[in-house]
């Protein structure tokens, strides 16, 4: 079951948009064919996969062009064959979901640098001709520091994540701009989310934002729990990195998510593809990376709340998120 939302509110919508900047892709916009390279599962996991899908079905209403799509089933080699399947199936551009492409697409975009290749959340190939999708940790985070702060009465908050990203500065500045004197803690580590998730709630964490990929299963059982035994917590998710199968008792713990719109960005990428154009910003000069940046303002960073807990505080976070589109991409 997919997560859905009592109360699913974009919040902010774009007031600037940052210029495009393009350079041709080689391809005629009369006979446009993209390709699209899945990660492991396909349609239908809730997450990367399924935003794309998503963007391109809203695209198809829009523009004409042809989609051929494949799904890996997992392994360097294989994720290698299918990218290498649609360029000899003359699709230009190829888009490829995840960072788990990112060894096969090196190699691949190296022998064929006519085809352009865009790759979802990952900016780590240096190449002109890959184009990076990727999504501000820095204003995602802050908004959920606002909404974590509006919502905790112990005044003791907490982010969960795998490493530490730019998800951590952005959550400490809301908060603290939000409710001073508040308490941030944060954990990070490589093997059980849950685990650290029970750690936060048992130091006095009554809203947890959590920021790792994959199922959120787990996690949301110890959130239940705790609030089952009488410690009232809230969870702040992030979409689509997350996913997970939510009961009607479990659903009223989420406070809200923050999310990547994977679907605006595809969206975009078309738009300029069936006009022989394609998005190719400078991201880091240096290392020569290219593509876009999406945040608040250019419409790809939102945040969804779920509960009424947070959702009175519609304006505010509104207001919130003004000054979160001025922090740096």
């Amino acid at each position: 079951m997919k997560m859905k939302r009592a109360f699913a509110v974009a919040i902010f919508s774009a007031i600037v948009l940052t210029p495009f900047t393009f350079v041709p892709v080689g391809q005629a916009a009369t006979n446009l064919s993209i390709g699209v390279a899945y990660d492991t599962g396909g349609p239908g996991d809730h997450s990367f996969n399924d935003a794309v899908a998503k963007g391109l079905a809203t695209a198809k209403k829009r523009f004409q062009f042809h989609v051929t799509a494949t799904v890996t089933i997992g392994t360097d080699a294989d994720r290698e064959l299918r990218l290498r399947s649609l360029v000899a199936k003359s699709c230009n551009p190829i888009i490829v979901v995840g960072n788990g492409y990112v060894d096969a697409l090196k190699v691949v975009a190296l022998n064929y640098p006519s085809t352009q290749f865009v790759l979802i959340n990952d900016a780590s190939i240096g190449m002109l001709n890959v184009t990076s999708l990727v999504f501000s940790e820095n204003q995602g985070g802050y908004l959920a520091g606002v909404t974590a702060a509006l919502a905790t009465h112990s005044g003791k908050i907490g982010i969960v994540g795998t490493t530490k990203s730019g998800f951590e500065g952005g959550f400490i500045a809301g908060a603290q701009d939000t409710k001073k004197g508040i308490k941030i803690v944060a954990r990070y580590g490589l093997d059980s989310s849950a685990a650290l998730t029970d750690g936060l709630i048992t130091s006095g964490s009554d809203v947890v934002f959590l920021t790792t990929s994959g199922s959120d299963s787990e996690v949301l059982k110890r959130v239940v729990r705790a609030n089952t035994g009488g410690v009232k917590v809230g969870l702040i998710l992030l979409e689509p990195d997350q996913y997970v199968t939510l009961t009607a008792g479990a659903k009223k713990y989420i406070l809200a998510s923050v999310v990547k719109r994977v679907d605006t960005a595809i969206v975009d990428v078309i738009s300029e593809s069936v006009s022989g154009r394609t998005v190719i910003d400078i991201l880091d000069p240096q290392l020569g990376i290219y593509g876009r940046r999406y945040g608040i303002e250019n419409g790809g960073i939102k945040l969804s709340l779920w509960s009424p807990l947070v959702s009175k505080y519609r304006n505010v976070i509104n207001q919130a998120a003004l000054k979160a589109s001025k922090l740096p991409l």
